[in-house]
Formats: structure tokens, sequence, C-alpha cells
């Protein structure tokens, strides 16, 4: 069988690390990846010696060609602290400008109005994975169900909790997420989701793993403005419209894993929770 190339930008990162380990165990594909500025030795020796590592530097233009050359896939993505860049796009556009400080949302979009504009033969090409709220942000201060004094837990957004989102565990899917991108044609606006949920449903299978009650309060936004200062209403912002709009904008064009017409493999959101560790919680 011809070995087909994916060239991966930053193989280390979090959600990309485990694309290259899906693709490499698939056999069927060389990973190349772009020199990161974590090491390389944060992948096991055995894996290493399956990728091709090529050394580059994403601030000089025209450095990558080594890297994309030949490969028959190109995977990269953004980062939202990396990347904040100064954009009116996508959210703010479907809010009617209501929301204006969804920068989670806003400075990644920023790279596909770019890459529209600058690239169009390259954007023919292209599809986009706009992962959902990841399943692992429990491990954040404020995204953790707190114990109360009569012994239940808490958990509060600036939401209602019966709004659903997508979710998803970004270690174990986005692997198998874009593997379903490659076997459809391009233009795919794909939302990364093991399945919608709301927040009120989120806390029944917690307070079912771990055999407590746990309920949802909305949080009043005010609260992480004044805790957090502009990180806060940034995140008061992302909250906001994902109540308001959904978590995907009400965007028309984006498709859910379930809509590919291939099978794709995600974790189910009760076999994630029930596998974590949550004895720094309880």
């Amino acid at each position: 069988m011809t070995k087909k190339t994916i060239a991966v930008v930053g193989i280390t990162g979090n959600q990309v690390w485990l694309l290259g380990c899906r693709n490499i165990r698939a056999r069927t594909w060389l990973v190349r990846q772009r020199h990161f500025t974590r090491s390389i030795e944060t992948l096991s020796q055995g894996i290493a010696r399956s990728i091709d590592v090529v050394a580059t530097d994403l601030d000089l233009p025209g450095s990558m060609g080594k890297a994309f050359s030949g490969a028959n896939v190109i995977f990269g993505a953004t980062g939202f602290v990396q990347h904040l860049l100064d954009s009116g796009t996508t959210p703010i556009r479907l809010s009617h400008g209501k929301i204006q400080y969804n920068l989670h949302f806003d400075c990644k979009w920023a790279a596909v109005e770019y890459l529209k504009e600058n690239s169009p033969e390259l954007w023919k090409k292209t599809s986009l994975l706009q992962l959902g709220i990841f399943a692992s942000n429990w491990k954040i201060p404020y995204y953790t169900p707190r114990k109360q004094e009569d012994g239940t837990y808490k958990l509060s957004f600036p939401m209602d909790g019966e709004e659903e989102f997508s979710i998803i565990d970004p270690n174990a899917d986005t692997g198998n997420l874009v593997k379903g991108l490659f076997q459809i044609a391009p233009s795919t606006h794909l939302v990364g989701a093991t399945s919608m949920i709301t927040w009120d449903e989120w806390c029944k299978i917690w307070s079912r793993v771990n055999e407590v009650n746990c309920t949802f309060e909305r949080l009043d936004r005010s609260l992480l403005e004044d805790a957090m200062g502009p990180l806060g209403r940034e995140i008061a912002d992302m909250f906001q419209y994902m109540d308001e709009l959904g978590y995907d904008g009400s965007d028309p064009t984006v498709v859910y894993p379930w809509d590919l017409g291939v099978k794709v493999k995600t974790t189910p959101i009760d076999v994630y929770l029930a596998d974590q560790d949550w004895s720094s919680v309880l």
C-alpha cells in the first residue's frame, strides 16, 4: 500500500500529538512534523522514529516549503493565546455586534479569513475542524464542581443550564475527527463533538459517576469580570455567545460527526467522566 504524508504543524501540541499517533498506527501515513518550540523528546522514542522532523519557522515566510513539499495533507491548529488577532469576524458578525469580546472564537476565525482572502486556491482544498468544549476543562478551577457546606456540589457558569453545546475529548478524539475529514470532500466545516449536552445533564452524569448530588447554577457574569479582569470579560462573553447563539453560532454551514457519512469514533461523555480521577474535587 502506498504511504501518504501528512505534514503536522506542532505535533507535540495537545491535540496534534494524538493526531500524529493515530495516523502512525494506521501505517498508511508518514507524519512529517514541523519543529516546534516544545521538545520532540516529549514523544516516545519508538513513535519519534516514525516521524520525519523538519526544522522551520512560522515567522519566516517561505520556510515551510521543505516541510510541506510532497505532503498529501497539511494539518495546522490555531492557538488562542498565540494568535490573538484584531478582528471583526464571525462571532461578532453572527451576534450582530452584540458580543464584542469573545476572543476564544474571534481570534481563531481571523486566521480563516486570512486564508480565504490571501490563498483562495488553497482555501478551496481546506476543511475546518472546530473542536467543542474540551471535556478536560474540568481541570481548570472555574470549570470544577465546588463542594457546598451541606455536602452537595455546584457547577456555575454565566449561561443557561438547559442550553445545549458540543463537548469533546480532544486528546482521544481529534485524530479520529481529522481522519474522518480525510475521507470526504474538502470545504467541510466540522464541529468536533462526541455529543450535544447541557450543563444540567453534565451535572447529572457527574453525580451518578461519583455517587453525589451536583446541580448547575447560573452565575452572574460580573463575578467573573470582577475576579479575573479582562480575562473574566472574555470568558463571560464566550458563555454569552454559547447561551444566545449556540456553540456553533447557529452557523448553517457547519456539520457534526454524525453528519459526515463516514464512521467517526468518539468518546461518550459518560465514559470520559467515569474514567477520570476526581479525588482532587471530592
